[in-house]
């Protein structure tokens, strides 16, 4: 008797284990007392989703090419039990995306919430706000210290979600990554994958936005991978921070291989809209990126920022590469120095970026800028190209745009900052006819290593620093602020003729090889001219093996 009595226990142990896989099918034609087993079988009504209790490791499939309202719920009530190696999936099945179309309102309303329910999967599924509901997609972790594991959202296309309209929190986005949850639980999440899907609004100016989103609590936000996604029409509200793309409380985590574009349309304040953010950061990888247009739309009136790609406060060990930025209203890579939550910003590095009329609206005042303070851990900037040949004379914001832009206090960097092997083109233009100067340094700025950067540009202010202005490149090299400078022409292929590049994010690679507008040509100044630098990475913009001596900027080797 004893035997048998543990032989039942053991097969009603084992029992979920034996329904893991099951899965279950959602139709506009379907009925909710069926038993969703099946196509034939299959419940009709989100409301039928979110009341059943899901066995391990479930699936359940919405129709493709058909519309369901409402919004999904899933956490421990009706996913008693998941995890990353047997995950519980929300995907279409059939032809084409199902499409959910969200009812639900309120300042944490979303159209679908996976609250501690590890290795949920969100795949090929549109979702649509309905009305005023805040975010798309709600990652949280509402009731255990342990880490939600194993959390993906792919190849689905969510829009219009934003803060509502009146609302006094900041929540609203696309896609919300919460360490810090709505019910104010610091439950931490863990390998979060955010692949190959278009997060957008419906216009330009629509007041949808950001694209990802959320905070946390210190860094218990852990391994993401944010990789393929497209993400445009983002206006946001008149007052808002957050990015394109943002990263706030994450450790450990690559964003690549992403086009942002059309970013901040509505915003008037200061502090406000970038293309990709990091805030209370640490080892953040943002690399291959392309980054346009984030900018006030018709036109400037008020604010500041509009930041290609911005690691700001707090972010500790990162690294800026390979990115192409271009056409955006604020600088095209921002150093926020600041510290954060108790976060000294640094040490961080930019290298092998291209910027092209970056910084057009003077938003920022430089094409790389570097503010409000000295950082106090180490800054590497190399190996970027820098090209700008804005008519800015008539902006309703007055000044040029520098090169480098120094701010807003006087101090000394880290030791080991370096600004080497960088290029300056600057052919914009202000109201006195000159371009932008090359730095832009009036507090006295002191303590990096500036080596082998060129610099060219035509009826140039040359070089601010101090109280002192170097008007002319031997003036610049006799103050000896600098090792090894060169002026001249680089030889670009088609310098200002970068444009948008044509490439699919969810491919892995690009925008390389464009935009190819920033090679050199053979007799450029910049071949061969440029110092080493220890722990280079190895490759440039292009891929290519970096030589000893490099080249001076992206197109290093």
């Amino acid at each position: 008797m004893q035997a048998l009595v543990s032989v039942l226990l053991v097969g009603l142990l084992t029992a979920p284990a034996q329904a893991a896989g099951t899965a279950y099918y959602v139709s506009a034609t379907g009925n909710d007392s069926n038993t969703g087993l099946s196509p034939s079988q299959a419940w009709k009504t989100i409301g039928k989703v979110n009341s059943f209790v899901y066995p391990q490791g479930s699936l359940i499939y919405f129709e493709g090419g058909q519309t369901f309202t409402g919004c999904l719920v899933f956490n421990r009530t009706n996913v008693p039990v998941s995890d990353a190696s047997t995950p519980f999936r929300v995907f279409s099945s059939g032809t084409g995306q199902a499409t959910l179309q969200s009812s639900c309102t309120g300042d944490y309303s979303a159209a679908v919430t996976a609250d501690d329910v590890s290795g949920f999967q969100l795949n090929n599924v549109k979702l649509v706000n309905g009305g005023t509901t805040a975010a798309g997609v709600l990652l949280e972790n509402q009731t255990s210290s342990t880490a939600t594991t194993g959390l993906k959202v792919t190849n689905s296309d969510i829009s219009g979600f934003g803060t509502p309209t009146g609302s006094t929190s900041a929540f609203g986005a696309q896609i919300m990554v919460i360490g810090y949850a709505v019910n104010n639980h610091n439950g931490p999440l863990s390998d979060v994958q955010i692949l190959n899907n278009r997060l957008h609004g419906a216009s330009v100016t629509a007041s949808a936005g950001p694209g990802i989103y959320g905070w946390g609590y210190g860094l218990n936000i852990t391994n993401v991978r944010v990789e393929g996604n497209t993400v445009y029409n983002l206006g946001m509200a008149p007052k808002t921070t957050g990015a394109g793309l943002s990263a706030n409380g994450w450790d450990g985590a690559i964003i690549q291989h992403n086009v942002v574009h059309d970013i901040g349309a509505n915003v008037t304040s200061c502090g406000g809209t970038s293309g990709i953010m990091s805030y209370t950061s640490n080892n953040i990888t943002i690399r291959n990126n392309e980054v346009y247009k984030v900018q006030p739309s018709p036109a400037y009136t008020a604010g500041c920022d509009w930041d290609g790609i911005d690691l700001d406060g707090g972010t500790t060990n990162s690294l800026v590469e390979y990115n192409y930025t271009h056409d955006n209203a604020g600088s095209g890579l921002l150093a926020y120095t600041s510290t954060a939550a108790s976060r000294v910003w640094g040490p961080n590095t930019y290298r092998y970026n291209i910027s092209q009329n970056d910084d057009w609206a003077n938003a920022q005042g430089g094409l790389l800028d570097v503010v409000p303070n000295a950082p106090k851990n180490a800054l590497s900037i190399y190996g970027n190209t820098f090209y700008t040949n804005k008519d800015q004379s008539t902006n309703k914001k007055t000044g040029t745009s520098a090169c480098f832009n120094f701010g807003f206090s006087t101090g000394t960097w880290a030791a080991g900052s370096q600004i080497k092997d960088n290029i300056c083109y600057m052919a914009n233009k202000g109201s006195s006819g000159k371009t932008g100067q090359l730095y832009y340094n009036p507090y006295t700025q002191t303590g990096m290593t500036l080596a082998n950067n060129l610099y060219y540009g035509t009826n140039t202010t040359g070089w601010r620093w101090g109280s002192t202005t170097y008007p002319t490149f031997a003036a610049w090299s006799a103050a000896g602020l600098e090792t090894n400078a060169v002026w001249g022409d680089p030889l670009f292929t088609s310098p200002g003729a970068g444009g948008t590049c044509t490439w699919s994010p969810p491919s892995g690679t690009g925008p390389q090889p464009c935009p190819q507008a920033y090679t050199l040509k053979p007799g450029s100044p910049a071949l061969g001219t440029g110092t080493p630098v220890s722990g280079n990475g190895g490759l440039d913009y292009y891929a290519t093996t970096i030589p000893n001596p490099p080249n001076i900027g992206a197109n290093a080797g």
